[in-house]
């Protein structure tokens, strides 16, 4: 069983650390003494981005980063399988991809204490399995410390002390830094929606109070300090006190969206958790009560046949009530949101979100429900973005396009989590970019980059560009050919961890026909159909 094999895994990484059945196990300093203390970073940690592609060299790695990066391209070959393979062959591969994500990113918790045995009638050794859990993480990433130090010093510029971290290529693994999800790059926004989610899981029962101590961390130490730190102050020689996400004294407005690096001690502060994978929540299974992922009472005839004619689908109650309810469960209780951006932060397919039965009910449905639009295309991709209520005026995803046929948008957050019902959608253009900047990868990389905001905002004007607007509303999707340039509308949600804006997208396709060359733009009309079938 691969779970078995991975706790063997685990067991001989965590063998160094003893374990502990009483409260004077090593955990973390006492934060007093933290916050009392002159702790400083080892190097200045304002990030100039740069956009430059990997030449493809590599250190020569050892032990733990060597085993790591291996996974990490695994897992990659295997994801690629998984959305071109056969029906047939598609759990096996997916067992496969589970096995290599967790080498990549560590075993959750749950299944952790869940391979140990029953452990719920005797506290005291649960308690020891936690620390032991939290022990091992910590082991792992003080391995890669030596290895930190040595990237640190590639892509800092001696003359500025400015860290240049180039955009590399996605399947580059979390070991080092500048890839995707990597254990060392992130915002102050992404550090305390981690704590939230650690805090969210402990309160509901499924992590120990244990992780508590690390929220606190994360909130009272690590994110006051990496503020401190940065060049984040409004005026010079002036230190920015950051309190509280909302109390910030003499800091710049954008001290929650700056990139940074994190300092090994904050690393170990945070007990390895920062990127990990420490809870995979599990599907309710499927069942003669709940056989459905899609409303069966929609028309989906109609809904087919006013797409192909160009229209945008606005369809209201697309789900049933208990897929709706697993999968918004599923996003704010799985610890996978590794990437981040200025305002939100994206879980990939790759990375957990197959893994939940009821996206691939969903998939499937799709396929059923849609043969004329959808069929038996590939799925492209997959993904979660859970938004920063306090963020809202910076925006989401500006205007892009993506490399696929057909493109669905889910909202997922309860309808009362949104301040202003008019707003918080999708904003979807009837233009397309030149179909040669879409599907040549090179181009696309650079057309959709951020710093490429303003020309494609021109290019739109210079093209007449007309659009139409689908406002958030819980369970309603927004359907329409992906080859139209769109872009998330103005938002305002509650600050609750829960109310978070919460949006899935799947992406079926890739745009070209059977030989390969890039279809035919279908008619793009600015009509928006509305789909109000109730359940």
């Amino acid at each position: 069983m691969w779970c078995l094999q991975l706790l063997l895994l685990f067991t001989l990484a965590t063998s160094a650390c003893p374990e502990s059945n009483n409260d004077d196990v090593d955990f973390i300093p006492v934060l007093s003494t933290l916050l009392s203390s002159d702790l400083t970073l080892t190097q200045p940690i304002q990030v100039a981005t740069t956009s430059i592609h990997p030449d493809g060299n590599q250190l020569g790695l050892g032990g733990r980063v060597a085993q790591r990066e291996n996974c990490w391209n695994k897992l990659k070959k295997y994801t690629r399988i998984m959305m071109t393979d056969g029906v047939a062959q598609s759990e096996r591969v997916l067992t496969i991809s589970k096995y290599y994500l967790r080498c990549a990113r560590g075993i959750p918790y749950n299944e952790y204490i869940l391979e140990l045995g029953a452990l719920s009638d005797d506290p005291a050794s649960l308690k020891a399995a936690s620390y032991n859990y939290l022990n091992g993480l910590t082991t792992e990433a003080q391995t890669l410390h030596e290895y930190y130090d040595i990237q640190r010093k590639e892509i800092s510029n001696p003359e500025t002390g400015i860290y240049e971290i180039p955009t590399l290529d996605r399947r580059v693994s979390p070991t080092r830094v500048g890839g995707k999800g990597n254990y060392y790059l992130t915002t102050i926004a992404h550090l305390e929606h981690h704590a939230d989610q650690l805090e969210y899981l402990s309160f509901n029962n499924k992590l120990p109070s244990v992780y508590l101590e690390v929220v606190a961390a994360i909130r009272h130490v690590v994110v006051p300090q990496v503020a401190r730190s940065n060049v984040n102050s409004a005026e010079p020689g002036v230190p920015c006190i950051y309190v509280s996400p909302r109390e910030r004294v003499d800091c710049i407005d954008k001290v929650r969206q700056n990139t940074f690096l994190l300092a090994p001690w904050m690393i170990d502060l945070m007990r390895g958790t920062f990127n990990r994978l420490i809870y995979m929540p599990k599907a309710l299974p499927r069942s003669y009560k709940n056989p459905f992922c899609l409303n069966p009472d929609l028309d989906y005839k109609t809904l087919e046949d006013r797409y192909l004619e160009g229209d945008v689908l606005q369809i209201d109650k697309l789900m049933t009530d208990v897929c709706l309810s697993e999968l918004r469960r599923f996003a704010q209780e799985g610890t996978i949101f590794y990437d981040f951006k200025k305002s939100y932060f994206g879980a990939y397919l790759d990375e957990g979100v197959r893994e939940f039965d009821w996206i691939n009910i969903l998939i499937s449905e799709f396929r059923e429900r849609f043969p004329r639009v959808i069929g038996d295309m590939n799925l492209s991709t997959a993904w979660f973005y859970k938004y920063d209520s306090l963020e809202s005026h910076a925006g989401g995803i500006g205007i892009h396009a993506d490399q696929a046929a057909v493109n669905i948008n889910i909202w997922l957050t309860e309808e009362d989590a949104n301040l202003d019902k008019t707003s918080g959608g999708l904003v979807i253009y009837d233009t397309a970019p030149p179909q040669d900047e879409v599907y040549d990868d090179e181009k696309f990389f650079v057309w959709n980059q951020d710093i490429m905001e303003g020309f494609r905002e021109k290019w739109l004007n210079e093209h007449g560009a007309k659009n139409v607007t689908v406002p958030y509303k819980e369970n309603r999707a927004a359907v329409f050919d992906s080859k139209r340039l769109h872009a998330t509308d103005a938002y305002h949600f509650k600050l609750d961890y829960t109310k978070r804006r919460i949006n899935l997208t799947l992406l079926f396709g890739d745009g070209r026909n059977q030989e390969g060359e890039t279809s035919e733009v279908v008619k793009m009309s600015n009509r928006l159909y509305k789909n109000e079938n109730t359940l």
